[in-house]
């Protein structure tokens, strides 16, 4: 049963990368995120960092390595990997300090996940309308791996090139120690996202269609 419905969701993720307009559904890839804060102000990372028109790309690429369904409480374990690095661009603005260094800036930036591998619980519960039984989605936690993170950010400390390069530099040389600090705040933040999105998927296909084949 889970091979069935995990081929099925494939299927379906793939169309919904695309979008489905006989549907209303806008592609997912890329994902744009209007906006996106995160402050950190605890540990070595004490950050103010907040995204606008973050764009999401490959998403399409990633696959259902894993999946395991409980029909009777309506809830879903999925495991995804992503055969190319996850990709975030966008505008950026910040300010604060990464462990001893104080970092300031605002332009544009560009964030890559090689070996991207996601975790997620849904827990959902059914509701009927027009004889047709839909999922709605209680809740959802998401959590991700990656072997390496590498981060551009463009116009640091006012366009100066020389301090600029240095802490992008100094930046990808830490990249663990800064991934540690933020990416509790990052996987929250995106949570809400996801779970429109999976929620616009849930809302127009019913059950039965989902679980078929």
């Amino acid at each position: 049963m889970n091979e069935c419905i995990k081929n099925g969701l494939q299927s379906a993720y793939t169309q919904l990368s695309k979008g489905i307009p006989s549907l209303g559904l806008l592609p997912t890839d890329p994902l744009r995120v209007t906006s996106l804060g995160i402050n950190q102000g605890i540990g070595a990372v004490k950050l103010k960092l907040d995204f606008k028109d973050l764009d999401i790309l490959n998403l399409h690429t990633t696959i259902i390595t894993d999946l395991k369904y409980d029909p009777v409480n309506y809830s879903m374990n999925i495991t995804l990997e992503a055969q190319k690095p996850i990709i975030l661009q966008g505008l950026y603005k910040a300010d604060g300090k990464v462990l001893i260094l104080p970092i300031t800036g605002n332009g544009t930036c560009k964030f890559s996940l090689d070996d991207y591998k996601s975790f997620s619980y849904v827990q959902m519960k059914p509701k009927v309308k027009n004889g047709n039984t839909f999922l709605e989605i209680d809740n959802l936690s998401w959590k991700f791996t990656t072997s390496r993170l590498h981060m551009r950010l463009n116009n640091l400390f006012n366009g100066d090139k020389i301090l600029g390069e240095n802490m992008n530099l100094f930046l990808n040389e830490n990249w663990t120690d800064l991934l540690n600090e933020m990416q509790p705040t990052f996987e929250e933040a995106l949570r809400a996202a996801l779970i429109a999105i999976a929620q616009q998927f849930f809302n127009r296909i019913p059950l039965n269609d989902i679980f078929t084949e």
